[in-house]
């Protein structure tokens, strides 16, 4: 187990959360990175058309259904769309696997 001591010796923010965090950082880097997404096929590739590293699953998902709209009622294989993330050892792990991000309405909505 590792203990980390927080405690600054000098300066006014001693055991500040902000002295907590940059303790924590120099103790766990692996920790703190920021974390690196990428879009996947319905094969577990990287996407053809969306290969691209997003700095948040909310932007890969984002820029994948601006992207399957248009193309969903002609290849409906296009939905299947899955998310990995990078590790600190620069792998990649599937978070989601690929799968529909947009489905059909049900029924009609009204106008």
């Amino acid at each position: 187990m590792v203990q980390v001591d927080t405690a600054q010796p000098h300066g006014n923010d001693r055991g500040s959360p902000i002295a907590q965090k940059k303790a924590l950082a120099l103790a766990f880097p692996h920790s703190t990175a920021q974390r690196v997404y990428r879009l996947i096929d319905s094969c577990c590739q990287p996407h053809q058309q969306l290969d691209t590293d997003y700095v948040s699953l909310d932007e890969a998902i984002r820029d994948a259904v601006d992207w399957i709209v248009p193309r969903m009622e002609d290849d409906p294989q296009c939905a299947l769309i899955g998310v990995e993330v990078r590790t600190a050892t620069g792998d990649w792990r599937t978070c989601r696997l690929p799968g529909q991000l947009v489905s059909p309405l049900l029924c009609m909505l009204p106008s």
